[in-house]
């Protein structure tokens, strides 16, 4: 009886997803999986519900008589607590949704009118073999531009400078031993403040540090915890849950603006509350 009863309210919920608002916390990673595969992803802008609506809105720093078309938006997001989601939202020029499994495949796609009125698709995915994206995106090829004579300046000192590199890689320097294996190579001179009493066969290391950690005045710093156990249970969170969550909200388009409004006019402009 109460699988039933479950299952009659969970089935509610998926119904009742297009209401105003959804909030659900705390979901089986498996209920949540179910909510987020009944979601609908379609790519549709929002609606317009009213449109030439009187309102007050500040441009810039003066407040204006407006009229504005408003639209329903909407937005989701849904995680089902092992590595899957969902979220998505849709506003007047604007729809995006964006999908991914426990398992790793993740598909997204967006919509939106550009500057010039176009709209422009894009889908996009990655199967485990690396990033892919399909669009209607005008392809433009680049155009050469000329230099200009600072560049052109710069460009010449370089090249001057990476043919005089060359020319003297071309010439290498000789071998600093003879027939004999031995070093030709004349000795810098030595400077007697600097030189140190070494004995034939080791060489002068400055600044020896043991880094080995066991003449460490704080080496107890560094040690592992002594009941590792311990520390992970107290971590431990419980079992994975999901949540899911939905709303719709008006979004104001401004559509025709007036004159700035006096301030003695912004309380008749904003009707009191009873």
């Amino acid at each position: 009886m109460k699988v039933l009863l479950f299952a009659c309210a969970l089935s509610c919920v998926i119904q009742g997803l297009l209401s105003a608002e959804v909030r659900l916390i705390d979901l089986e990673p498996t209920d949540a999986q179910q909510i987020i595969e009944k979601q609908d992803q379609s790519l549709n802008y929002a609606p317009k519900i009213d449109t030439n609506v009187p309102a007050v809105r500040y441009l810039g720093n003066e407040p204006h008589h407006v009229l504005e078309d408003i639209y329903l938006a909407r937005q989701y997001h849904g995680q089902d607590g092992v590595g899957g989601y969902l979220y998505g939202y849709n506003i007047p020029d604007i729809a995006k949704t964006e999908k991914k499994k426990a398992g790793g495949d993740l598909r997204g796609a967006y919509n939106y009118i550009n500057g010039e009125g176009k709209e422009i698709r894009v889908q996009y995915w990655d199967d485990g073999t690396g990033f892919h994206q399909v669009d209607n995106v005008p392809q433009i090829a680049p155009k050469q531009v000329d230099d200009s004579p600072e560049v052109k300046a710069a460009k010449e000192k370089f090249f001057s400078r990476w043919h005089q590199e060359a020319e003297r890689n071309l010439h290498p320097l000789p071998n600093p031993y003879d027939a004999h294996q031995t070093y030709t190579q004349p000795q810098v001179q030595q400077y007697p403040q600097y030189q140190q009493q070494q004995q034939p066969g080791q060489y002068y290391q400055p600044n020896q540090v043991d880094y080995s950690g066991q003449y460490s005045e704080k080496r107890d710093v560094y040690a592992a915890p002594q009941n590792r156990q311990q520390d992970e249970e107290e971590d431990t969170t419980g079992p994975p849950k999901g949540f899911f969550y939905s709303y719709d909200y008006p979004v104001g388009i401004i559509v025709q603006k007036e004159g700035l409004i006096r301030k003695d006019d912004l309380r008749s402009a904003y009707p009191a509350s009873n």
